[in-house]
């Protein structure tokens, strides 16, 4: 069974506009167990979209992130996050984005990723081009790197490594906008830190059909299918053109403690 990617770029069009009404009225956030936050429009929006996967394609699998996994084991699997960006969200910034991606035999399909706030949409069929709307794009190509050159790097990431890029690091808020940045070529590469499945499932599809690759910091990237166990990466990956890739990890260390 195909799947219509111009049906998943409307859910999740349809799903940005709705999470648009609560982000006007500053929802109040929780906290998970793991500390991160959560609204009541992640789990709203995480049912409207299993609910209309369900009704559409009813032996498919779902793993998202705030409803138990349903069909782990099938052929296709939808890899969901309501609101990718939490944070960004409930502080009233921007960049957080709807992504949707979906998973056929433990391989990427197809992702889909919309900024509600700026009206994008990226998305990638794997195979094809990937696109911002309905223009292609592709990563940076592999230039060196100038002073307003930038790449994109979790909040948190000073904690536990040093990077001497000579251009400019930037925190967008959302893996799924770094991605989205990254493929489009604006940013030059990203360094993605421990992200869970459903951060990268549709940024990764979108990033690779773009041209660019995925290269763990440390270790071995694991397959999808593990992935889909353990949930979240076991070490930071750094993503863009190849060469791009190969700059960035040459200027990260590690602190030692």
């Amino acid at each position: 069974m195909e799947i219509d990617i111009a049906l998943v770029r409307a859910w999740a069009q349809q799903a940005g506009d709705m999470l648009l009404r609560s982000y006007f009225n500053q929802v109040s956030p929780e906290r998970k167990l793991d500390k991160s936050l959560v609204t009541a429009a992640d789990r709203a929006i995480e049912d409207w979209l299993r609910a209309a996967i369900h009704a559409r394609f009813p032996d498919h699998g779902v793993l998202g992130e705030e409803r138990d996994p349903v069909g782990l084991d099938r052929e296709y699997i939808w890899v969901i996050d309501p609101i990718d960006g939490t944070s960004s969200f409930v502080s009233g910034l921007p960049m957080w984005a709807v992504s949707i991606g979906i998973l056929r035999r433990g391989e990427p399909q197809a992702g889909v990723i919309y900024l509600p706030v700026l009206g994008d949409c990226y998305w990638a069929v794997a195979g094809g081009q990937a696109f911002w709307n309905d223009v292609p794009i592709q990563v940076a190509p592999p230039q060196p790197p100038g002073p307003n050159d930038w790449i994109a790097i979790p909040s948190t990431f000073h904690r536990a490594y040093t990077i001497h890029y000579p251009g400019k690091v930037r925190v967008l808020g959302s893996v799924a906008a770094d991605c989205c940045y990254v493929a489009r070529g604006q940013a030059k590469a990203a360094i993605i830190g421990k992200a869970k499945v459903w951060d990268v499932a549709a940024g990764w599809v979108i990033v690779q059909a773009a041209g660019g690759v995925v290269c763990p910091l440390e270790g071995t990237l694991p397959d999808w299918m593990t992935l889909l166990q353990t949930i979240r990466l076991p070490a930071p990956v750094v993503i863009g053109h190849p060469q791009q890739v190969t700059q960035v990890c040459a200027v990260v260390r590690r602190i030692k403690p």
